[in-house]
């Protein structure tokens, strides 16, 4: 019944969107202007492979994700491309991105895939790649395996059908569960991690880059925590029978000074927006598919000069304000998902140990007063907040600029993003 409802949404979603949807033609896309990207930037090209092991090279890319590191205000940003990008692959013509990496393999290409794929991002993202770093499926798995999993916080309820063990055939659909993972914090497993991040049933791929980017956040907290870092000559030599990548263990090392003073909960997230830098579209006939198109290349060349760029005062601001999380709901967690979906807009939010009463809906307590650039409207986004929810108590003797109690219903509606939402708890199972 379930896969029934959600195959009437999702055809529900085609029938009503295609016709709205702007068909495109063969014709090659404009090069984006290259991007003044500052000295001491390096840009990463994470790549996840689209099948179970890097041997089969030939395959589509899975995920992409840009990460640019900043050694002098230590800093980084992650920037994730969605793989159904609709851009020119030089040589080849318009294509989805997932598909450059293949072209360059199968078809011999100087470089081969990572070459072509590096000259996709150049001209159409006006970004050069310094460093590359690909890993398959059972790369993925053995990373957090040897992690002992990690911990997320989840703000959207996530249900889709997950394969019941690794080693399972997963052609034959009684191999297959259906998963719900509810709002609130988990330690997920290799296995389930892998799921998390390939989901797509009741959302879509923009949001599955948000989620790995959520993944790579709690990777790096973990290895930060447990001092990974010392045993990275004995995790090398574990994991680089499962990574493709033009890094040694003597360029990890010299990153280490740069990885020990920084905190994942400040690496920035960007991504592209539906609307504002993109848009759904159909290929050319006669296949016409399902492809995400540039909607605004000057928004583009923006969003990505912004990903290369240091901190800026605004940012910095945000980060520097000191907002305070109280749990007042009652609902284990929520807290920490509040704090985590804050840092994901730029603040550095903290939670506070301040006994409370009880409350049924979140409160905004504001004890700045600043009617400009004010966080306010934020935090009653994320948080559904009413105008009744704000309380506006200026102090200039505060210790804290802003307190966010969150309260009990924030369990049910945390989640702000477009992701469908299945009812949880379920009903309960009639007895006879």
């Amino acid at each position: 019944m379930y896969r029934f409802v959600l195959g009437v949404l999702c055809l529900l979603f085609c029938i009503t969107g295609a016709s709205a949807q702007p068909r495109l033609d063969d014709t090659i896309a404009p090069a984006i202007d290259p991007v003044d990207v500052p000295d001491d930037v390096e840009i990463f090209l994470l790549i996840g492979a689209g099948n179970e092991s890097l041997q089969e090279k030939a395959g589509l890319t899975d995920m992409l994700m840009l990460v640019a590191v900043n050694r002098a205000t230590n800093t980084a940003s992650m920037l994730h491309i969605p793989r159904d990008y609709w851009v020119n692959i030089p040589g080849f013509g318009m294509h989805k991105i997932n598909q450059a990496f293949y072209f360059g393999e199968t078809h011999e290409v100087e470089g081969g895939g990572i070459e072509l794929l590096k000259q996709t991002i150049l001209y159409n993202f006006g970004l050069p790649v310094d460093h590359y770093a690909a890993i398959d499926f059972n790369g993925f798995l053995s990373v957090i395996d040897q992690l002992g999993g990690i911990r997320i916080a989840v703000d959207c309820i996530i249900q889709d059908w997950k394969l019941k063990e690794r080693e399972l055939d997963k052609r034959v659909a009684d191999n297959y569960e259906l998963v719900t993972l509810p709002i609130g914090v988990h330690t997920l497993d290799a296995d389930t991690a892998l799921w998390y991040i390939r989901s797509r049933v009741t959302s879509s791929d923009l949001d599955r880059g948000r989620r790995t980017q959520d993944v790579l956040r709690a990777i790096w907290r973990k290895v930060r925590s447990e001092d990974m870092l010392a045993a990275l000559p004995a995790l090398w030599d574990a994991m680089s029978r499962y990574l493709y990548t033009d890094l040694t263990l003597g360029d990890l090392l010299g990153y280490v000074p740069f990885a020990l003073n920084i905190d994942a909960d400040r690496v920035e997230q960007y991504r592209f927006r539906m609307g504002t830098h993109i848009k759904n579209a159909l290929g050319p006939a006669p296949d016409y598919q399902s492809v995400i198109a540039p909607a605004d290349l000057a928004a583009i060349h923006e969003l990505v000069v912004d990903f290369v760029t240091p901190p800026t005062r605004n940012q910095i601001t945000l980060a520097n304000l000191r907002i305070e999380v109280i749990n007042a709901g009652g609902v284990n967690g929520m807290a920490t998902v509040a704090v985590d979906r804050l840092s994901q807009e730029g603040f550095a939010p903290f939670i506070g140990t301040e006994p409370t009463h009880y409350r049924d809906f979140t409160a905004i307590y504001d004890y700045t007063g600043q009617e400009r650039n004010s966080p306010i409207p934020t935090f009653m986004r994320l948080f559904r907040v009413t105008p009744e929810g704000v309380i506006v108590q200026p102090d200039p003797n505060r210790t804290v600029d802003y307190k966010i109690y969150v309260g009990n219903t924030y369990s049910v509606w945390a989640c702000t993003r477009n992701v469908i939402q299945p009812k949880w708890p379920p009903d309960p199972t009639p007895t006879p």
